[in-house]
């Protein structure tokens, strides 16, 4: 009777440990997601902040907004491969952005977005070692509450930037911000001054 019941209670030990694996597996690459996700986010968010900074030096957004100025940061293909083999095609996406928006509430659909940024992360700020070789593109658009129907013209210091970022296994984030350019007057004798804050800001993807 004691060898049957410790063969029994091997048996159902290996029984656990076939359950158990599996389970521990699903646990491991749940995490994997999560954590690529956040990163993606992450890196979206730079994207952001970084064309941002670019955009505010510049005087006029309508040259950003017609294609006569574009950001330092562009790589030389619209169509980059990431590591796992996949194909990124900007082209595609800014076609769908325009016809759909962007997420389950098609943010931003309608507009006439153009590519403003575009390549690997790590090249156009550092980035933390094992980071992961995201890909962030950067789009802009007039907003549709300027009114001026010219959609390469910008009549209310207000854009609109859509910032997406790329990733291992199909990984993707985006986030939306409304842009609105203000003047500051410092006290004298110091110039007026202008600066872009977010107006708003949400994740679409």
């Amino acid at each position: 009777m004691a060898l049957i019941a410790t063969l029994m209670a091997a048996l159902l030990l290996v029984a656990l440990a076939g359950v158990l694996a599996p389970l521990s597996m699903i646990e491991t690459a749940v995490g994997v997601n999560h954590r690529r996700a956040v990163q993606a986010l992450y890196a979206a968010e730079a994207a952001l902040e970084l064309a941002v900074a670019e955009l505010g030096s510049l005087p006029d957004w309508s040259t950003a907004l017609n294609g006569s100025t574009r950001s330092a940061f562009r790589d030389a293909t619209l169509a980059p491969v990431m590591p796992d083999g996949a194909r990124i095609d900007l082209a595609a996406i800014s076609a769908g952005l325009r016809t759909g928006g962007a997420g389950a509430t098609s943010a931003g659909r309608g507009l006439d977005w153009r590519l403003f940024a575009h390549g690997r992360l790590g090249a156009w700020t550092p980035v933390p070692a094992g980071y992961g070789p995201w890909l962030v593109a950067v789009w802009i658009a007039d907003d549709a509450a300027d009114p001026n129907p010219d959609a390469g013209l910008d009549g209310n210091d207000a854009i609109v930037a859509h910032a997406a970022a790329f990733g291992p296994r199909g990984a993707r984030r985006a986030v939306q911000a409304t842009l609105v350019r203000q003047a500051v007057t410092p006290p004298p004798p110091a110039p007026m001054l202008t600066r872009v804050r977010l107006a708003s800001w949400s994740v679409v993807r």
